[in-house]
C-alpha cells in the first residue's frame, strides 16, 4: 500500500494544478494521456484549425503497421500509440516524430493470441499514457494482461502480468498516471481488479476488487473534490470513487447500467456517468457522499440518446453528446434538462474533443463536424479526411492528431 504522507504533505491546489502535477514533465500543450491532460477532452490551445482537407492544411501523413483503435498521445515532440500486428500475433508501441511523422521506433511488447473481442476490437485499443519520462501500455490476450513501461528511446523498463482476463468483448480502458503509480482499470468477464503499479519498477502498490465480474472499457478519472483526491471509476454495474492512494472505496453509486465504456465526465460538484448496454443510461451523482449514495446524491437520470461507445464533452455549462448512431444532445448539466437533441451525424465511435473554444466531433466516415458550445448545434465547419476514423484525436501545439484505420495525419500547417 503507498502510505498517506506524499499527499498529506501538499498544499492544497487547484484540480488542474493536481493534474498537472501528476504529469510531472510533461508541458502544458501536451496531450499526454486519453482526453487530454486534465481527462475532460479539453485543450486549453486557442489557435487550432479550423478547416482542412484530404490536399489542404495537411502537415504530414504515415501509413502504420498492423491494427488499432487505440487513439494518439503527445508528449513533446513524439507521438505515441499502440498497434496489434495479425501475421505474428504482437502488440506494439509505436513513436512518430510530431513534425513531420517518421516512425522514430516500433517496439514489440507482447506476443500472443488475441483472445475473444467484438468484431469492432481490436488487439490494440487501450490508448497508452505518459509522464513525459515513460510511456505505459496495457495489452490482453487470451490468458491475461500484460503492462508495460518504455522509456522514450523505445526500450522496455518493466513488464508485468497482474493477473488473467478473459471477457467476451475484449479490452480498451486505458491506463491513467497518479503520483507514484499508473493504475488500470481491469474489468472484466473474469476475476476482475483495478491495480496501482508503481511507475518505476512495475510493482503491485494497491488492488481493489469490484462487486461483480462484468467487462468495462471505461478510463477512469483522477479529480480532487474538497481537499481529497478521487479515482472517479464506472464498471461492474456501478459509478464508483475510489481512493487514488490506496484503492479504497469512498463512494458508490448504482448504475446507470450494467455495462461500461464512456469515460465518465465531472463538473459542477457532479459526476456524470454513461453505460451502453443493456440500455443506454446516464446519471449525475453529486459528490461528497460516503458509502452507498444511490440514494442521497443522484440529481438526475436520463434514458434517451444516451451513447455506449462515445464519452460525451462537458464543456462549461453544457455537457454536449453524440450518441452512437450520430444523435446529438445537449443538457444543462446542473439539472439534466435536454436543450437540444437532433440527428445531426453519421454513425460515430470517436469521442467529442475541444478546443479555442468549440467542439471537433469525428464521424466514422472521416468527417470532422465543428460546432460552438452552445445549444442548437451551430456548425462553424465540416472538414473530410475521407478515411474512417473510429479513434479520438489529440490536439497539441497548434495541430490535430488522427489515427484513421490505416495511418496516423497530422492537421495543420507543416512543422
Amino acid at each position: 500500500m503507498i502510505h498517506r504522507s506524499f499527499i498529506r504533505n501538499c498544499k492544497p491546489v487547484t484540480l488542474i494544478a493536481v493534474l498537472l502535477a501528476v504529469t510531472n514533465t510533461v508541458s502544458a500543450d501536451d496531450w499526454p494521456a486519453w482526453r487530454g491532460p486534465r481527462g475532460d477532452g479539453i485543450s486549453l490551445e486557442v489557435d487550432v484549425p479550423l478547416s482542412w482537407s484530404t490536399d489542404s492544411n495537411i502537415a504530414w501523413r504515415t501509413e502504420l503497421p498492423g491494427v488499432g483503435r487505440s487513439s494518439p498521445i503527445v508528449s513533446g515532440n513524439s507521438v505515441f500509440l499502440t498497434t496489434g500486428v495479425a501475421d505474428d500475433l504482437t502488440r506494439r508501441v509505436l513513436c512518430l516524430d510530431r513534425k513531420d511523422g517518421r516512425i522514430l521506433w516500433n517496439t514489440v511488447v507482447h506476443q500472443g493470441p488475441g483472445g475473444k473481442m467484438h468484431q469492432d476490437n481490436t488487439m490494440a485499443s487501450s490508448t497508452p499514457v505518459t509522464d513525459g519520462e515513460s510511456v505505459f501500455a496495457v495489452f490482453v490476450d487470451d490468458s491475461g494482461m500484460t503492462v508495460a513501461a518504455l522509456d522514450n528511446g523505445g526500450n522496455i523498463r518493466w513488464k508485468t502480468s497482474p493477473g488473467s482476463f478473459f471477457s467476451n468483448h475484449g479490452f480498451a480502458a486505458s491506463p491513467v498516471v497518479f503520483g507514484p503509480g499508473v493504475i488500470v482499470n481491469g474489468h472484466q468477464d473474469g476475476t476482475a481488479f483495478v491495480i496501482m503499479l508503481d511507475k518505476s519498477t512495475g510493482k503491485e502498490l494497491w488492488r481493489y476488487t469490484p462487486a461483480v465480474n462484468l467487462r468495462s472499457f471505461s478510463t477512469p478519472v483522477l479529480i480532487q473534490h474538497a481537499g481529497q483526491h478521487q479515482l472517479i471509476l464506472t464498471g461492474s454495474q456501478q459509478t464508483v470513487a475510489l481512493d487514488p492512494t490506496d484503492g479504497t472505496v469512498i463512494w458508490y453509486a448504482a448504475g446507470p447500467s450494467e455495462k461500461f465504456v464512456c469515460t465518465p465526465s465531472i463538473g459542477h460538484g457532479m459526476v456524470f456517468s454513461f453505460a451502453g448496454s443493456p440500455d443506454k443510461k446516464a446519471l449525475a451523482v453529486r459528490l461528497g457522499g460516503q458509502g452507498d449514495v444511490s440514494e442521497t446524491h443522484v440529481v438526475w437520470r436520463n434514458e434517451r440518446g444516451m451513447p455506449y461507445v462515445p464519452s460525451p464533452l462537458l464543456m462549461g455549462d453544457y455537457l454536449h453528446i453524440v450518441n452512437d448512431l450520430g444523435v446529438y444532445s445537449c443538457i444543462e448539466p446542473k439539472t439534466g434538462e435536454v436543450l437540444h437533441t437532433a440527428r445531426a451525424l453519421g454513425s460515430t465511435y470517436s469521442s467529442p474533443v475541444a478546443a479555442a473554444g468549440r467542439i471537433y466531433m469525428f464521424e466514422d466516415t472521416g468527417r470532422c463536424t465543428i460546432f460552438e458550445n452552445r445549444p442548437g448545434f451551430h456548425v462553424m465547419s465540416r472538414n473530410d479526411l475521407s478515411e474512417e476514423v473510429y479513434t479520438t484525436p489529440a490536439i497539441s501545439n497548434g495541430h490535430i492528431f488522427v489515427r484513421t484505420v490505416n495511418a496516423m495525419v497530422c492537421i495543420g500547417e507543416g512543422q
